[in-house]
């Protein structure tokens, strides 16, 4: 299927683990009236590469500092007719690093949760998140194996 250019918004976010204390970080979006609970994404700017748009939404949103792993996970396609756009997501894996002062913008209305991972499929919003969480942690096995 071919897309007209002005119609699609690329996005890039990531499954954030904390691999000592078995944990992965979610955000909690208060804006609707059920709290809606999903992994940190948001907009590619321009020159920007999908990597760093994934490190740097991650930092935004939650106020921690990551490392992606090496491969990307997984490509999402989403309709969003709220705004009239295809979106298109890249989502990577990546392991905590250290956490800072969140500096939130004025557009950021979240709230940082870290859920142990056998417990993030009861609690995200969404099941193309539990498909990325599932596919995530077949990936974190194999790469300890």
């Amino acid at each position: 299927m071919l897309y007209d250019a002005d119609t699609v918004m690329f996005s890039a976010g990531a499954v954030v683990f904390d691999e000592a204390n078995g944990q992965v970080l979610t955000i909690i979006d208060r804006r609707k009236t059920k709290p809606d609970v999903y992994f940190p994404k948001g907009r590619i700017e321009a020159g920007e590469t999908m990597e760093e748009a994934a490190r740097r939404e991650v930092e935004e949103e939650t106020g921690v500092v990551c490392r992606l792993w090496p491969k990307m996970m997984g490509m999402e396609v989403r309709e969003s007719p709220a705004i009239g756009k295809t979106k298109v997501i890249y989502w990577y894996a990546a392991s905590f690093i250290s956490t800072f002062p969140q500096r939130l913008e004025d557009h950021e209305q979240f709230t940082t949760n870290w859920v142990n991972i056998d417990e993030a499929p009861n609690v995200l919003s969404h099941e193309q998140d539990k498909q990325l969480l599932n596919i995530c942690c077949a990936y974190f096995e194999k790469r300890e194996a």
